[in-house]
C-alpha cells in the first residue's frame, strides 16, 4: 500500500481520532491529502501532511441563509480539490457534513466513516438528517464502522449490502496504553491521592456523554467511599453546568477538573486510578474505554450496545441502565469496596484490548479493505481508468 494516493475529508472536531488514522497512513508511507470541513482540524493535523480548509466555520453564526451560501462554497472548494488532487481513494466521514459533501461529489471510490452518533442518532431526530443519511450511504462504494449496532443500522436504515461494511475499531496504541505501576506512583503522588480511590472519567463534556448522572451518583457514593477522588478529564459546551453542579452537590472536595490531555498523556493518569467510568447515553466504539482496559482497570458503564460490544456485566466490569443515578452509584461503590473483583476485571480487560483493540492489528484491515477496492471495476464514471490514474509513487 505504500505511495497510496488517498484524501481523508474530516470534519475537524474529531481531534485525536483523525490524528491517530492520519499518523499511521504517514508511517505507513502513504500519499496523503487531509481536508477539513472546519479550520479546528488544523488543532490536529499531522505535521508534514498536505492540508487544506473549507472554510464553513466563517459562515455558522450567519442564519440559514448563511449557512446554505457556506455550504455552497465549502463543496465548490471541495470539487475543485478532487478535480486537483485525483486520490485514487476518497475518504470521508462524519455524515451531515463530509460525508453528504462526498457523495454528492459523485467521486469514486468512496469509502466512508459513519461515527457512530450520524447513525444511531441524527437521522432519529430529524427526517431530514434521515435523507442526508440515506443518500449518503447509497452512494459510498464500501463503509467502515466501529461496532456492529452501527452496521446493522446502516442496514436497516438503507438496506445497503452486508458485505459492503467493515467492522473495526480504530483501535489503541498498546505500547502507549498498558499497565505502568511508575506512572501510577508519581501522578497519584503529584496530585496527593496516595491514599485514595481513584476514579476516572474522560468523556467530553456533551449531552450525549450523560456525564450528570455520574455526578448526581457521586454523593451516595462518598458516603460509602469517604476517600474518593475523582478525575474528570475534557472539556466541552457543558462545562459551566457541570461545574454548577459539583458545587451544587457539594463535591469540590472529591472532584477534580483536569481539563484536556494530550493523548500521549493519558495513559499516567489512567494508570493512577483505580476505576474508569462511562455514563453515555449513546456510544460506538469507545477509545477512552479501551484506552482504560488496555491500563487494566475494571470498568462501570451504561449499557450502549456498542459498548456490550466489550463489556459483559459481571465479567470484565458493570453493565448500568443508562440514566439510573442510583444503580451506577452502587455498582462504583461495589467495586471499589472490592479489591479482588476490580482486579480481576482489570486484568480480563487488559487480554481483550490486547486481543481486540491493538490498532497497528486493526489498520491492516483498512489497508486490505483499500487494496479491494483499487482492484474492484466500475466505481463510477468520475472515476478515471485505472491506466488513467495518477502513479502510486506520485507525490502532491
Amino acid at each position: 500500500m505504500k505511495g497510496l494516493k488517498l484524501l481523508y475529508f474530516a470534519d475537524g472536531d474529531n481531534s485525536v481520532h483523525d490524528k491517530r488514522f492520519l499518523s499511521k497512513m504517514q508511517e505507513r508511507e502513504y500519499n496523503v491529502c487531509a481536508v477539513y470541513f472546519c479550520r479546528a482540524g488544523g488543532k490536529y493535523a499531522v505535521e508534514g501532511m498536505k492540508k487544506f480548509y473549507l472554510g464553513y466555520e466563517k459562515y455558522q453564526e450567519k442564519g440559514i441563509i448563511g449557512k446554505l451560501l457556506g455550504y455552497l462554497l465549502a463543496y465548490l472548494r471541495f470539487k475543485n480539490l478532487l478535480t486537483e488532487i485525483k486520490p485514487e481513494i476518497l475518504y470521508a466521514g462524519w455524515i451531515p457534513s463530509c460525508g453528504f459533501t462526498a457523495a454528492l461529489s459523485n467521486y469514486h471510490p468512496f469509502f466512508l466513516k459513519p461515527w457512530a452518533s450520524d447513525i444511531l442518532l441524527l437521522p432519529k431526530r430529524s427526517w431530514f438528517f434521515k435523507k442526508i443519511a440515506q443518500f449518503t450511504i447509497k452512494r459510498a462504494d464500501m463503509i467502515t464502522c466501529d461496532s456492529k449496532i452501527v452496521k446493522q443500522e446502516i442496514i436497516r436504515l438503507t438496506g445497503y449490502p452486508e458485505e459492503k461494511i467493515v467492522v473495526f475499531p480504530f483501535g489503541i496504541d498498546l505500547s502507549l496504553f498498558q499497565p505502568d505501576n511508575l506512572q501510577r506512583v508519581n501522578l497519584r503522588k503529584k496530585f496527593g491521592l496516595e491514599e485514595k480511590k481513584v476514579i476516572i472519567m474522560n468523556r467530553n463534556f456533551e449531552p450525549v456523554y450523560g456525564i450528570e448522572y455520574f455526578l448526581r451518583a457521586l454523593p451516595l457514593v462518598w458516603a460509602k467511599v469517604p476517600n474518593i477522588c475523582v478525575l474528570l478529564i475534557g472539556s466541552g459546551s457543558l462545562e459551566g453546568k457541570l461545574r454548577e453542579l459539583v458545587e451544587e452537590l457539594k463535591l469540590e472536595p472529591v472532584v477534580k477538573f483536569i481539563g484536556e490531555v494530550p493523548n500521549r498523556e493519558m495513559p499516567g493518569y489512567l494508570n493512577a486510578s483505580d476505576l474508569y467510568v462511562s455514563s453515555s447515553l449513546s456510544d460506538g466504539t469507545s477509545n477512552s474505554l479501551l484506552e482504560a482496559m488496555a491500563c487494566g482497570l475494571p470498568v462501570v458503564v451504561t449499557d450502549v450496545p456498542a459498548i456490550l460490544e466489550w463489556v459483559t456485566n459481571g465479567e470484565n466490569g458493570f453493565v448500568v441502565p443508562r440514566q439510573s443515578v442510583e444503580e451506577l452509584a452502587e455498582a462504583i461503590i461495589h467495586l471499589l469496596k472490592n479489591e479482588d473483583i476490580a482486579i480481576e476485571m482489570g486484568k480480563k480487560n487488559l487480554e481483550i484490548a490486547k486481543e481486540r483493540a491493538d490498532w497497528d492489528k486493526n489498520f491492516r484491515k483498512f489497508e486490505e479493505i483499500c487494496l479491494g477496492m483499487l482492484h474492484r471495476p466500475n466505481y463510477g464514471a468520475s472515476m478515471p481508468a485505472a491506466e488513467e490514474r495518477p502513479s502510486l509513487k506520485r507525490r502532491f
